[in-house]
């Protein structure tokens, strides 16, 4: 379940909503690589101490350890919501990481032009041999077993005038 920026910021305090402020949607494209990895680091660091503060919390409302402070925690889903929402920060600057590994790994624009102009220059270079003829188009191919031209007119439209009554 997302929280609203409102329950955000009661539930984080000012360092960790710098931070998550920091991996929002419009701002985390404009962080450099290595704060990007600074700012990863410091959001695990913080989640993994809210993640140890709500699993105390809940050993202490189950008896199994003493309480920490002053009297046992009776709740503990404020830390529990402030570890989610460090958690989804971190998703997004893995993300983000992913994303700009993946762009480094695809070929730019210059690089696929050269590659279609040596493949382009290597056709060329090919000759074909004299014998094709590909400015002609097909050349046909003769039936030597076909009446000659004009042979059978006469035979075959004889029946079709029959059947009509009427000369075509």
């Amino acid at each position: 379940m997302s929280l609203s920026t409102k329950q955000l910021k009661r539930v984080l305090d000012k360092d960790e909503w710098d931070l998550m402020a920091r991996t929002r949607s419009h701002a985390i494209g404009d962080v450099p690589d290595a704060d990007l990895r600074d700012l990863a680091s410091g959001l695990r660091g913080r989640r993994d101490k809210a993640r140890d503060i709500a699993r105390r919390q809940r050993r202490e409302i189950r008896g199994k350890v003493a309480p920490q402070g002053a009297a046992a925690a009776s709740d503990d889903s404020g830390t529990k919501a402030k570890a989610d929402a460090l958690t989804v920060a971190l998703k997004r600057v893995g993300a983000e990481q992913t994303r700009r590994a993946e762009k480094l790994r695809q070929p730019s624009q210059r690089s696929l032009a050269r590659k279609a102009m040596a493949m382009k220059m290597r056709k060329e270079a090919l000759k074909r041999p004299a014998t094709r003829t590909p400015d002609e188009g097909m050349q046909p191919i003769v039936n030597r077993r076909a009446a000659p031209s004009g042979a059978l007119e006469h035979a075959g439209q004889h029946p079709a005038m029959q059947r009509a009554k009427f000369a075509r």
